[in-house]
């Protein structure tokens, strides 16, 4: 599943943008609307199933993996969207009918659910759209607004839960009660009557478990790829044959280096995966040459320049196998159109493409990146930065989140850095400008990583200080689940990215604003009167 498509809410350029016109498509809304109903009414049954012991989450995969593809709904072909759906549904079909057949059998009155969409073999992905898009105003027009931005935000931080479940799995672990605790909240769905106050406990008490599942991924890296060490990561390339390996996915990178080390080949990482070069375990493969690209401000000439095999992981940006047809590999169970799909961890099919494409002619000199950080080195700096808080020497601590580093973000922090006032100090995970006052580290949009070190930030300087401004630069789900945290931990002052309309709206950031004291961004003269007025 190609997950977190909001990552592409941050960039400057996007297929939405080139249309002047950022808003969800009624289509993706209604196909959205469908697979959420199909999605809630099969947590229902999972858990009545559950319930009288007929079985223990045995839909497990299909449901995160449903709750997932939301984000991803506009990735897919007709063809893909209609798998996706008829297994939901089918799935759903079979759970009801165990549930009730259990309950005929043992002369127990059932509760079950009215249907409000039914599908039949004949109905092509329109006629599922056009019934989606009724279902869609059917089901809002029952509640109030505020029950819908809140239902809204459920599902987001249901997305959050869902996504780090599978990242989970990617590590052979997983989290029953997580999985439980969300199939109550996306099972809560199928009841319109829940008031705000009970969506809002859900919403709350949901986030707090997302947080723990960080914590996990974060001991589960760890456990298979050792500890994050500090890295120069040449980028320059060398002659010979190559594979790229682009997104997210850690345990990809690593099956494909180790099945390639004796093999003349040179592989290297792109977009996130540049993290993958800090953890210590994947110091012993030789044939990791370095780093290619910048995808975060051109994925695509990225993807047309490399003269070898691509295997795109998770979070790869989408919609590009029409140009590329015959060199991109996915081991997705889905994988877009046109992606030649991995099977069974069997990667030889990308290594043939990659012998037999023309690899790289003449190196390409380009300067190293630093990557990960130093344990002793950063802690004894974040110590330095809590005596000085608490001597007042820093009255002004800003910490700024992960980022896909957009131009325009660059030049709103880089106006922001000018104005800081003194006694301030920035702690930056993306937009750095190297000045004496600031923390950089660089860990590429890895969470749990992320998330490791604030903890031990936290331990020295309370999340609830009022000498805190934190910056969140990007617009997923995973963003507004931990912002939810903070603000519920006693964050005073938390900024958030002006995010397109077609991943908040502006009715669900107004709710943002008022339950979880959220300020969008402005203009940084403006941001910073703020912080100084606080």
């Amino acid at each position: 599943m190609f997950f977190n498509r909001y990552r592409a809410a941050g960039n400057d350029y996007n297929e939405c943008v080139a249309r002047g016109s950022c808003s969800t498509s009624p289509e993706i809304r209604s196909l959205q609307e469908v697979i959420l109903i199909f999605l809630r009414q099969l947590a229902f049954y999972e858990l009545k199933l559950e319930e009288v012991n007929v079985s223990y989450f045995e839909n497990k995969d299909t449901i995160i993996e449903g709750v997932v593809a939301l984000i991803a709904t506009g990735e897919y072909s007709h063809e893909q969207m209609l798998e996706i759906v008829s297994k939901i549904y089918s799935k759903m079909l079979y759970a009801r009918k165990e549930y009730l057949n259990f309950c005929s059998e043992h002369n127990i009155k059932c509760e079950d659910l009215k249907f409000t969409l039914k599908l039949n073999p004949k109905m092509t992905l329109p006629d599922i759209i056009q019934s989606g898009e009724k279902a869609f105003l059917s089901r809002y027009k029952k509640i109030s607004p505020q029950q819908k931005n809140l239902n809204e935000i459920l599902v987001m931080v249901i997305k959050s839960v869902s996504a780090n479940l599978i990242r989970l799995k990617e590590y052979d672990k997983f989290d029953d009660e997580a999985y439980k605790s969300m199939l109550n909240c996306l099972n809560s769905l199928n009841y319109p009557r829940t008031g705000a106050e009970k969506i809002k406990e859900n919403i709350d008490n949901l986030a707090r478990i997302d947080i723990n599942l960080i914590d996990m991924l974060e001991q589960s890296q760890k456990e298979r790829f050792g500890a994050i060490t500090q890295k120069t990561v040449q980028q320059t390339t060398k002659p010979g044959k190559a594979v790229l390996v682009s997104g997210t996915n850690l345990q990809n990178l690593y099956e494909v280096l180790k099945k390639s080390k004796d093999m003349n080949l040179d592989i290297y990482t792109h977009s996130d995966l540049l993290i993958g070069h800090a953890f210590s375990a994947m110091e012993e493969f030789k044939n990791l040459k370095g780093h290619y690209g910048s995808c975060f401000s051109n994925c695509v000439l990225d993807f047309a320049t490399f003269p070898g095999a691509i295997l795109l992981t998770k979070n790869t940006y989408p919609n590009i196998e029409y140009l590329y047809r015959g060199k991109l590999f996915s081991a997705e169970e889905i994988p877009p159109k046109g992606v030649i799909q991995i099977k069974e961890d069997d990667y030889s099919p990308l290594f043939e493409a990659a012998m037999a494409a023309k690899g790289f002619t003449h190196g390409r000199e380009v300067e190293p990146v630093e990557v990960g950080y130093d344990k002793e080195e950063t802690l004894a700096k974040i110590h330095s930065i809590s005596e000085k808080i608490n001597s007042g020497e820093i009255e002004y601590l800003l910490i700024i989140g992960l980022s896909d580093n957009s131009d325009t973000q660059e030049e709103y922090f880089r106006k922001l850095y000018a104005l800081l006032p003194e006694k301030s100090f920035v702690i930056t995970f993306s937009y750095h400008y190297r000045t004496e006052n600031e923390l950089y580290v660089n860990l590429v949009n890895n969470l749990p990583e992320a998330y490791n070190l604030l903890k031990k930030i936290f331990a020295l300087v309370p999340v609830n200080s009022e000498k805190i401004s934190f910056f969140f630069t990007k617009c997923d789900a995973n963003s507004i689940s931990n912002i939810i945290n903070l603000s519920n931990l006693g964050a005073k002052h938390i900024y958030l990215t002006q995010c397109p309309p077609y991943v908040i709206n502006p009715n669900l950031l107004s709710t943002l604003k008022s339950l979880y004291h959220i300020m969008p961004t402005t203009i940084p003269s403006k941001d910073i009167e703020k912080i100084l007025a606080e």
